[in-house]
């Protein structure tokens, strides 16, 4: 059986979710989501689960007006829970 991996672009990701690409940079600076690709910026490559995570991360700054570092705390709980 063969595994299928979907990405998404960093651009795609902006465009999607309707967000600046420092936001993106933001998240990945605090840890809660990472690039599969290790190049610059521009050029980053999530997998789904590192978009939703973003995209949750973004809600809950949107929606509770906390910072990155406490949303970094939450997304970590959230991930250990889903464990």
């Amino acid at each position: 059986m063969t595994d299928i991996s979907l990405h998404i672009s960093v651009n795609e990701l902006c465009e999607i979710a309707g967000i600046e690409k420092n936001i993106i940079i933001e998240i990945v600076e605090y840890g809660i989501a990472a690039p599969i690709t290790e190049s610059q910026d521009s050029e980053w490559i999530f997998d789904l689960e590192s978009a939703h995570w973003i995209k949750k991360a973004i809600k809950l700054n949107q929606q509770l007006l906390i910072d990155w570092v406490a949303i970094s705390l939450v997304i970590d709980l959230m991930k250990e829970k889903k464990a």
